[in-house]
């Protein structure tokens, strides 16, 4: 605790590297305010406050300044607005060994971290900016069903309550006065903005005394406060439960018997249908929860999808898709705790049926609690040892992430400061009191029933009422007394129903098998043992495993991961929805076998995609081998299955419709995604070879032509057992706590359930995947003829969104830069640091000055196929597409003016803010995992002359940016000129000037455009002409002109 009353905690990853490692490391800070909406004055002022606070304070007046210091560090700022929290955090990527003293990248940040708190400058210049920033957020927000249904439950709680809040706020609003709000927001900083009522967090690479001299010298400047805290009340009415209702007072809860007994449904944007029944609760941190929190057992057997489960019935009935229960609102005041389910439209049919069997389900768990204590404390004491013990064995996790935890977690007094990190995963002994007290909670007048179906937006009996804020359509109930007489007493009908037995896949065996391998190594032989990529344990003719045994990190968990390669996925449209849906209803299938082992820490991934399927398979070793030959055996026994058809499986045939309607539902929701996403997709319509439409998919599952010929479960078995027992290879990697004897059993499992079934592929038949080439301007005058001389851009996709409600409009511009092979380590290390410093440069134009809109980004864009270029993306519901492009042609113009009146020092920084952010050391195993992983996907699809993955791939790439010294190499790694920082700064505008200056004759860019339907009439102005496609089809066509880029890698080391 500093002098002026701020509570930090501050955490030294001193030496986790060693001494004379050269990664890498984040540090990270977060600071937490005990105040969010709900303490508004003004509809949107506590978010307002959030976004005010990044453009500028006293000590740094530019608006830019912190955001791009940062950048130049290798890190990134953000924050969020909560219903009760305003959470602010940021991070710095460094290479300091120091202890003694704080890196001067985090020294920096807090210094200008520090600055927020101490003298923002809340300049009126820049509210009214930002005020549009708000707004345009809250239009976005508008087409999320989401955020719909969250102000739609807002609307209609007790408006008393300060849960009714508009937490997002809008342009009206905030403006309701006739000016930006300046006052109040002084007024709101007066209040909250104390260091009694804030808590910070640190994590920094020097030692503690260094980091506290860094805090003290920062954030030690702030004016003292004490004020008393301010959710600690008790309300005196409340017998069981002292902290509910006792924070906004017992008169006027957010969610009493005039909102309670309700039925309410909803139409939602996308196609979806699901059901919510939630139960007016005590608020979790409440101080008798906590000790024992029976809420946790309550919502793991609500939850829980074993035999005999609500999940089991409701899915082998059809029904389901989805079930997740817990508490989905949590505030310092009260809480909704109960069940949310994803149904199937059979199950939207039967949706009293389904109701009728979640209150059966609920009175069991009643009566279990009631009548077997015992066996519910042996519930308890299961998720309590699964919680110690994946704690003990929790590996360092992302560093921002856990200062924007921690800051907030300081804030609970029920645990001592050294118990701060642990208090999540221990409590006491089962409290069948207290779990009865919570349990009776559970009741149908306590309760509120929510139905969001998409099937009733054509139903027009009844009065539709619509949400002012955010448009949500709905319709409000009681619930008929004698649902609720029927509710509280339910009798099971048929005896489906019952509790779950014992886990009997807890792990107990935590040994390591490097222990085996001689004494533990020192700090500096473990960071070399990291270093040492896997190796290739086995080669056949179609399969490849490789192997490392871990000794660095010390934890008892191994990570399979595993890729069937095949050309029969993506041959056809058809081929890949049934391949998809085969994945859906094998993970469904699997659940019955594995789902307790994931609940002990085991976990699986399968998923299908254009190469083949992939396999992640992860947990405490023990229970690995029981996990991996589980689901491969049942791989192919699913298969056969299927091919027996639904006469003898209806059950299977069940989940084959259900997994068909889920993925045609996603499918067709793609249609309705934001703006920005829908133009990214478009892009790559273009810019790969062989992509399936959206369309291709629906007509499979939708429509006449899946009338004349349906999908069916043993044309899907078909196309199932040519993709894992027909031609294949197979790459593998075992890692972690596995010696190479369990390697080389993985490998007999792998090769008796795949590989002896097949036959190797040979190289012509892999799946190969091709980039193609923008035309530049030369040439699309040649496609489209002379009407596109004068168009910087002469190529463009245009659509109009379907949905009528979406206000927003989209433009991404893409650059190409070229293929991997013409790029090279250099190319691709030069097109990284100018995207990096386009990301600033654009957001800050575009977004902050501009205002066009509240999303707008740069990045580097990499296509299937090895096609490298930038993208510019710009979301707006102010300006139109063609307005967006303009602008972004004009930021263009400005970005390389910028780079040209930058000093050649400061791109040298921004460059080592890159080579920092390559350079991020790993800090735990699974990060280990998925960065060799990653090397090897990269060669599923190359020659065979070019298998070897290039693990040092990173390391290579950052040095291309690692400048000249007295000490330095006169050449990279890759044999390149090392450059220093004027030969940079060159080199980058050559490149700029080279393929994406306005005039360059290797410019090749593309714009894709999506209109909202109130710029239907611009988007009708522009179709015909010369250059714009607006279907499939125009794009087929444009493709026809167009060659492909040489797909070999850059990082090729040729055999």
């Amino acid at each position: 605790r500093l002098e002026n009353n701020l509570e930090a905690l501050l955490v030294s990853t001193m030496n986790a590297n060693g001494e004379d490692d050269d990664s890498a490391n984040v540090e990270a800070a977060s600071m937490h305010i005990q105040a969010g909406h709900f303490d508004d004055t003004l509809p949107g002022l506590a978010h307002f406050y959030e976004h005010m606070l990044f453009l500028g304070t006293e000590k740094y007046p530019d608006e830019d300044e912190y955001e791009g210091y940062l950048s130049k560090n290798g890190g990134f700022a953000n924050a969020y607005t909560d219903m009760e929290d305003t959470n602010y955090y940021l991070s710095v990527t460094t290479q300091h060994n120091d202890p003694d003293t704080t890196s001067e990248g985090l020294e920096g940040a807090l210094d200008r971290f520090a600055q927020f708190f101490i003298a923002p400058l809340f300049n009126p210049g820049m509210a009214e900016r930002e005020l549009r920033a708000i707004d345009s957020e809250y239009r976005n927000g508008k087409t999320n069903d989401a955020w719909r249904n969250f102000q739609f439950l807002k609307s209609i709680s007790n408006q008393k309550n300060p849960f009714s809040k508009f937490g997002c706020g809008n342009y009206e609003t905030l403006m309701q006065r006739g000016e930006p709000p300046i006052d109040e927001l002084k007024k709101f900083r007066e209040n909250y903005y104390t260091t009694s009522n804030m808590r910070l967090a640190i994590v920094g690479t020097s030692s503690l005394d260094a980091l506290q001299d860094s805090v003290e010298r920062t954030f030690g400047q702030l004016e003292y406060s004490n004020q008393p805290p301010r959710r600690e009340g008790v309300n005196p009415n409340s017998v069981t439960f002292p902290r509910e209702h006792a924070i906004y007072g017992p008169e006027n809860p957010a969610f009493g018997s005039d909102q309670l007994g309700k039925y309410r449904e909803i139409i939602p944007l996308l196609e979806t249908r699901s059901l919510r029944v939630q139960f007016a609760t005590p608020p979790l941190d409440d101080p008798v929860l906590q000790k024992s929190r029976p809420h946790r057992v309550i919502s793991h057997l609500l939850g829980h999808e074993s035999p005999g489960s609500l999940h089991q019935v409701l899915n082998d009935m059809g029904y389901l898709t989805s079930l997740t229960s817990g508490a989905s609102i949590d505030t310092s005041d009260f809480s909704l705790f109960g069940l949310s389910l994803s149904l199937t439209p059979k199950g939207m049919q039967e949706k009293d049926r389904v109701v009728d069997l979640i209150f059966e389900w609920i009175a069991l768990i009643k009566k279990t609690a009631l009548e077997q204590p015992e066996l519910v404390s042996k519930y308890h004491d299961e998720l309590r040892q699964i919680g110690i013990t994946n704690f003990k064995f929790r590996e360092n996790g992302d560093s921002v992430d856990f200062c924007s935890s921690a800051s907030e977690a300081l804030f609970d007094k029920s645990a001592a400061p050294h118990e701060l990190l642990v208090s999540g995963s221990t409590y006491d002994d089962y409290d069948p009191v207290v779990a009865k007290a919570f349990l009776e909670r559970l009741r149908p007048d306590n309760c509120m029933i929510t139905v969001t179906d998409s099937g009733l937006k054509k139903d027009d009996s009844g009065e539709w009422e619509v949400e002012p804020l955010y448009g949500a359509t709905f319709r409000i109930q009681d619930i008929p007394m004698t649902d609720m007489k029927k509710w509280e007493s339910p009798e099971s009908s048929d005896g489906q129903l019952h509790v779950p037995e014992l886990n009997k896949y807890i792990p107990t065996d935590f040994s390591l098998r490097c222990d085996d391998q001689g004494p533990e190594l020192t700090d500096s032989e473990r960071e070399k043992a990291r270093k040492v990529p896997p190796v290739l344990l086995h080669e056949g003719k179609n399969l490849r495993v490789y192997h490392k045994m871990d000794r660095t990190w010390r934890v008892p968990k191994t990570s399979l991961r595993l890729t069937v390669i095949t050309p029969s996925t993506y041959k056809t449209p058809r081929c890949m929805t049934l391949s998809r849906i085969y994945q859906r209803v094998l993970n469904d299938d699997l659940n019955s076998f594995v789902y307790d082992a994931s609940l002990a820490g085991c976990n699986y991934r399968i998923s299908c995609v254009p190469v083949g399927y992939k396999f992640s398979v992860s947990g405490y070793s023990e229970k690995i081998p029981f996990l991996l030959d589980t689901l491969t055996s049942r791989m192919l026994t699913l298969i056969q299955e299927l091919r027996e058809g639904k006469e003898k499986h209806p059950a299977l045939h069940a989940k084959f419709e259900t997994a068909k309607e889920g993925l045609l539902r996603e499918t067709k929701n793609y249609r309705l995604d934001v703006p920005y996403e829908v133009a990214n997709y478009n892009s790559r319509l273009i810019m790969e070879e062989n992509v399936w439409y959206l369309d291709n998919y629906v007509d499979l599952m939708e429509g006449e032509y899946a009338q004349k010929d349906p999908l069916t479960m043993e044309q899907c078995a078909d196309v199932a057992e040519s993709c894992l027992t027909g031609p294949l290879k197979i790459n593998a990697l075992c890692m972690g706590n596995i010696d190479e004897k369990g390697a080389k059993e993985v490998t007999d499992v792998i090769e008796r359930h795949f590989i002896e079934p097949s036959r190797p592929l040979h190289d012509s038949e892999l799946p190969r995947f091709r980039s193609m080439k923008l035309p530049t301007k030369e040439e699309a005058v040649k496609i489209f003829g002379p009407g596109i001389i004068g168009e910087s851009i002469p190529v463009k996709y245009q659509e109009v969104v379907p949905s009528e409600s979406e206000e927003n409009n989209a433009v991404e511009l893409t650059l190409q830069a070229g293929s991997e092979a013409q790029l090279g380590y250099e190319g691709i290390g030069i097109l990284d640091l100018i995207a990096h410093m386009a990301y600033n440069s654009a957001y800050n134009q575009l977004r902050t000055k501009e205002q066009l809109g509240y999303i707008v980004s740069a990045f580097t864009r990499k296509v299937a196929g090895g096609g490298w270029g930038m993208s510019v993306v710009v979301q707006s519901s102010s300006a139109s597409p063609v307005k967006l492009e303009e602008r972004i042609e004009e930021w263009l113009k400005l970005f390389r003016k910028e780079l040209e009146e930058m000093d050649p020092e400061e791109i040298a920084s921004e460059a080592q803010g890159v080579v920092s952010q390559l350079k991020e050391g790993d800090t735990k195993l699974g990060q280990e995992v998925s960065s060799a992983w990653n090397e090897i996907v990269e060669t599923e699809s190359c020659n065979e002359r070019m298998t070897t993955p290039a693990f040092d791939r990173i390391e290579r790439l950052a040095d291309e940016l690692v400048l000249k010294t007295e000490k330095s190499t006169a050449t990279t790694r890759n044999g390149n000129p090392r450059k220093d920082a004027n030969e940079l700064k060159k080199r980058v505008l050559e490149f700029f000037d080279e393929v994406y200056a306005a005039d360059a004759p290797e410019r090749r860019v593309l714009s894709t455009r999506v209109f909202s339907q109130n710029s239907r009439e611009e988007y009708e102005s522009t179709v015909k002409k010369p250059g714009v496609l607006s279907s499939y089809s125009d794009m087929r066509y444009l493709k026809e002109f167009l060659s492909t880029w040489p797909v070999a890698p850059y990082w090729a080391q040729v055999e």
